[in-house]
């Protein structure tokens, strides 16, 4: 009886492995390297699949050319994505972007293809690594570690959180010493946020690129769907739908070159560049982040101008935040009293403001108690008669109505 079982079992294995060979001699002229243009590379540590496009500088994505990109000033950028001086030039830096089997990092999770971008004197190379199965990500790092031993840092979009973190578990688990040590990172994530978040929906990729760079993608692949996709290819051996991976992972690399290049214009010129007072505020936001105070003043000052309510004033309240911390406090009083005068909202912050100033700076107990009654009336108007903002600025009154009295008596 066992050995009818043990030969039923060695059966069972080898009507396994004759359908897997079938299958994969059905599908083999469907495999990536018979459907792409690309090549077979092999090293000491096994073999990949690498596509390589070279791009001339007159080629135009995302309204700029890549010759924009390539004479780019990346000054602008200093302090605001990363530590940049007047040696640094685009040549230096990787653009990269990750596909991966998981969306969310983790363990297991493994970049099937690596894209990344450089340029070169005459044109732009779009290189990307392409893992046909998971013993070729050691030769895969491999190649992918002497490229980056010539560059001083990346572009990414999110890849401070998820790209570089994957990446540097991945060579540590191949055991693998990274060729690049504290890297430049400029992701542009960031700084898309600070622009662009009161102007869009939201700030990823895809969406920048069809509202900002002004790009529309025809059959392009959800991102959500591409852990899938590749986990079917390694099933069938079928590359159709890695094709359009493939396409996917370079027009991001793309899309990164365009939206350096217009950030970069941005915070170059931003009374310029900018489109509209919601982007302006959004770069004035990055200019204060970064203590650059002459470029942040004249964007809010800009930005006041504006006939957005929320922008004209969240720029007033942005100016005179600035001016009481350089105790320039006659500016920052007009601020506040401009604020109460043209705002349309029933603001307390002025109020206060003025209420502190007039009873710790100026020591006018007279007018901080008249703005503090201010205050207490806007708070009954709005309906918070009964929250902590009330309780606080009770406070302050019974306060300064002590001091008052005593400054009577004195």
């Amino acid at each position: 009886m066992y050995g009818d079982l043990k030969s039923r079992l060695e059966m069972y294995k080898m009507g396994k492995a004759e359908k897997k060979e079938n299958l994969k001699s059905k599908n083999s002229e469907m495999d990536i390297q018979n459907i792409m243009e690309g090549s077979v590379c092999t090293n000491e540590l096994g073999s990949y699949f690498m596509i390589e496009e070279e791009y001339p500088l007159s080629y135009i994505y995302g309204s700029y050319k890549l010759e924009d990109a390539a004479k780019l000033n990346l000054l602008p950028l200093n302090g605001i994505c990363g530590d940049v001086d007047g040696s640094l030039t685009i040549q230096d830096l990787l653009f990269m972007d990750t596909e991966t089997t998981g969306l969310s990092g983790g363990a297991g999770t493994v970049a099937f293809l690596i894209g990344v971008g450089f340029f070169k004197e005459d044109c732009f190379i779009l290189r990307q690594y392409f893992m046909r199965d998971y013993d070729e990500e050691c030769a895969l790092l491999g190649d992918l570690n002497s490229l980056m031993s010539g560059y001083k840092g990346f572009v990414t979009f999110n890849g401070k959180a998820f790209d570089w973190n994957l990446l540097q578990s991945r060579f540590v688990f191949n055991r693998i010493r990274c060729s690049i040590k504290n890297p430049i990172h400029m992701d542009l994530l960031f700084p898309s946020r600070r622009i662009w978040k009161l102007k869009l929906e939201n700030c990823k990729l895809g969406t920048l690129e069809a509202n900002v760079l002004g790009e529309s993608r025809k059959d392009d692949i959800p991102g959500a769907m591409i852990p899938q996709v590749y986990f079917k290819y390694l099933e069938d051996r079928d590359a159709s739908d890695i094709k359009k991976v493939i396409k996917h992972n370079a027009l991001d690399i793309l899309s990164l070159v365009a939206l350096l290049t217009k950030i970069a214009g941005m915070l170059e010129k931003p009374l310029l560049e900018t489109d509209c007072e919601r982007e302006l505020f959004g770069v004035g936001t990055i200019f204060e982040s970064a203590g650059k105070y002459d470029q942040v003043m004249d964007c809010y000052e800009n930005c006041m101008k504006s006939e957005n309510t929320y922008i004209k004033e969240s720029a007033l309240r942005k100016l005179a935040d600035i001016y009481k911390r350089n105790k320039e406090y006659d500016k920052a009083v007009e601020h506040w009293n401009r604020m109460i005068s043209e705002s349309e909202t029933l603001s307390l912050y002025p109020v206060i403001e003025l209420a502190k100033y007039y009873e710790h700076k100026s020591k006018d107990i007279n007018k901080a108690l008249e703005m503090t009654e201010r205050a207490m009336e806007k708070i009954s108007r709005m309906g918070l008669i009964n929250s902590y903002q009330y309780d606080e600025v009770k406070k302050r009154y019974e306060r300064l109505k002590s001091k008052a009295r005593r400054a009577k008596n004195a």
